[in-house]
């Protein structure tokens, strides 16, 4: 989820209660309001050093939410590229 305020551009997602809780640790991440409870996260203006981070955490987001048959189709995708670790 994202969106634009007068703030700038803010950037959310659902995480596991054991990632939120690491990532709440470093500076730039922040509980967001009313479904933080729910393991959401939020990063406002994310700079260019994060999107690494972002880049995996959006990915994990996705896959747990996902239908089954896209998860799969996902991995299968993702191996093939020569991805898998």
């Amino acid at each position: 989820m994202s969106g634009e305020s007068e703030r700038g551009f803010r950037l959310s997602f659902k995480s596991d209660r054991e990632t939120q809780e690491i990532l709440l640790q470093k500076e730039y991440f922040y509980k967001t309001p009313y479904i933080g409870h729910h393991g959401w996260v939020s990063i406002q203006n994310p700079s260019g050093d994060n999107w690494d981070e972002l880049n995996d955490l959006i990915q994990e987001a996705y896959l747990r939410a996902a239908p089954k048959r896209l998860v799969n189709k996902w991995l299968e995708l993702y191996k093939k590229e020569g991805k898998e670790e």
